[in-house]
Formats: C-alpha cells, sequence, structure tokens
C-alpha cells in the first residue's frame, strides 16, 4: 500500500490573493478542506478557497508527483490565480 502525501504550494499571485483572505494569524489549514487523494484535481481545475462566504477561486497551475522511495510518494498542487485577476 501506498504512502500519499498532498503539498499545496502557491504561486506568487496565488500567495498574495491568499494571504489577504486568510492573513498570517490565521490557521490557513482550517479553510483548505480538498477532496481524497483519489478525487484530486487535474491542472486547469479551479477550487474555491478560503473562509465561508469570502471564497475565492485559485486554478490548479501544475500537479506534481514526487516518488519519494519505496511506497512513499508526495503530491503537489500549484495554485494559481485565473487570469483576468492577476
Amino acid at each position: 500500500m501506498s504512502n500519499i502525501q498532498l503539498d499545496i504550494e502557491w504561486t506568487e499571485a496565488a500567495s498574495r490573493k491568499i494571504e489577504k483572505l486568510m492573513p498570517r494569524n490565521v490557521n490557513k489549514d482550517s479553510y483548505l478542506a480538498l477532496p481524497p487523494v483519489e478525487c484530486l484535481p487535474m491542472e486547469g481545475d479551479v477550487l474555491f478557497l478560503g473562509p465561508a462566504g469570502k471564497q475565492q477561486p485559485f486554478i490548479v497551475a501544475e500537479r506534481q508527483y514526487h516518488h519519494d522511495g519505496d511506497a512513499d510518494w508526495t503530491i503537489i498542487l500549484i495554485l494559481d490565480v485565473p487570469q483576468e485577476t492577476h
């Protein structure tokens, strides 16, 4: 059985946007509910993230897979903002 870890990385524009939505003193993990690994979004999919009532769109710019040895894998979602909000 594989051990799969999920990481989220942000482009510079997405990082600025998420920081406005959720300042550093807020636990961002509490707002970043993602589907199970089997249903993870693909490149080009849009996720709406942020506190209730203030969710904003973030696009999956890239999805990377890293083999960490044996049955260990890391899936990295790189999130960006849609082009019209850059």
